[in-house]
């Protein structure tokens, strides 16, 4: 809303400066162009609020009060004073020139993403407007009364002001379109990302799946999976509340995530189960990587002093996970037979008393050498 205020106080200080033109009222033509650049300026400045608003930086919205209140002061003192033209002019183009500099500023950008790039682009547009409003200003400050005379009529302000209004209306596509590359990526991160613990949901595990499968199926690359579940969570929930049990499953995302490798994806994979998926990845080092993040969350308590529902000697709780570890290996590239095997192993270690790892290692030990075996390799081509 701030661009729709900004672009419509922009086009009504326009709609002032050429009321001279189609009008036979010509004897208070610095009026009009003292009232008309105030508007314009005070119309940049919401507009820039609005970017500033889409960068996520800070509002100030006193600098837009701060404007106007300026402006038409200045215009007020020197009008009833009856300045020279040449100052009231001047003075409106600074205004305007510093307006123009603090939206560049405001539309700098950082990285290199498309993003960056569009704010970056639209950062030059407006550095280029304040650079030809200052040339401007300083041929309004070098000439005489005699050619300020005639200012309205000036052939520049045809081009200047198109090229304002072709500057605001590129940067408006632009900066829309930035609103709707936004607005995708967060519907998509709402589609395939959990909520509670910020890793993907079981859709965007799936797909995550589907993908990794694909590429190391097409170039030889074993791929693992483990399937981790919290031992006991119920008693958490029923012990300790919802709340708690809300923590210890973000806890033990947070905890799962650094133990992981580059290029390795976890996911929710039910209500206190997570799946990681595990690129150029056999059994045994799925193995010892199940083994890793086990013995990380045992060795992690989970803080709960800043639960609510808990009482002030209660500090942090103790949790354990059982790992299902399964791998191309043993059960094939086939998504199902890895999800069942893994979920099968899943059962065996919780059977064995949980808080431990069980996969097909003994399967892989005893088997004969498979041809076409999938062969090992650097895993960044896939991460």
């Amino acid at each position: 809303m701030n661009w729709v205020r900004g672009l419509l106080m922009m086009g009504l200080g326009l709609g002032i400066y050429f009321i001279p033109l189609i009008t036979a009222n010509y004897g208070q033509r610095i009026v009009y162009v003292a009232t008309s650049m105030t508007m314009f300026a005070l119309g940049v400045s919401i507009y820039v609020n609005g970017i500033r608003m889409l960068r996520g930086y800070r509002v100030y919205r006193y600098r837009t009060l701060l404007v106007m209140t300026t402006l038409l002061a200045c215009n007020a003192v020197m009008l009833n004073m009856h300045a020279a033209d040449k100052w009231v002019i001047l003075s409106n183009l600074l205004v305007l020139v510093w307006v123009f500099s603090y939206g560049s500023r405001s539309l700098s950008g950082h990285g290199r993403d498309f993003v960056a790039q569009v704010f970056w682009l639209c950062c030059s547009l407006f550095g280029g407007i304040s650079l030809m409003l200052g040339f401007f200003a300083i041929e309004v400050a070098l000439a005489d009364e005699a050619a300020l005379i005639s200012f309205i009529h000036w052939p520049v302000h045809a081009y200047l002001t198109t090229a304002i209004m072709m500057v605001l209306t590129i940067a408006t596509s632009l900066l829309l379109l930035v609103m709707n590359v936004r607005t995708q990526a967060g519907l998509q991160a709402i589609a395939t990302l959990d909520g509670l613990t910020g890793v993907l949901n079981r859709r965007g595990l799936q797909e995550a799946a589907t993908r990794m499968q694909a590429v190391s199926q097409r170039i030889s690359l074993s791929m693992g999976m483990l399937i981790i579940d919290l031992d006991y969570f119920k008693k958490v929930n029923d012990v300790y509340g919802h709340l708690v049990g809300d923590e210890v499953l973000k806890s033990c995302a947070g905890n799962i995530r650094g133990a992981l490798r580059g290029g390795d994806v976890i996911g929710r994979y039910g209500g206190e189960e997570f799946c990681i998926l595990l690129p150029n990845t056999g059994e045994q080092e799925a193995m010892v990587l199940a083994e890793r993040i086990r013995r990380t969350i045992e060795v992690t308590p989970v803080s709960i002093a800043g639960v609510e529902s808990m009482s002030a000697d209660t500090h942090a709780i103790k949790c354990t996970v059982s790992v299902g570890a399964v791998s191309s290996e043993t059960v094939g590239y086939a998504l199902d037979s890895m999800f069942a095997a893994a979920d099968q192993n899943l059962y065996k270690a919780k059977q064995n008393g949980r808080n431990r790892v069980a996969s097909n290692i003994e399967l892989l030990m005893t088997q004969p050498p498979a041809t076409g075996k999938p062969v090992k390799r650097n895993a960044s081509v896939i991460a």
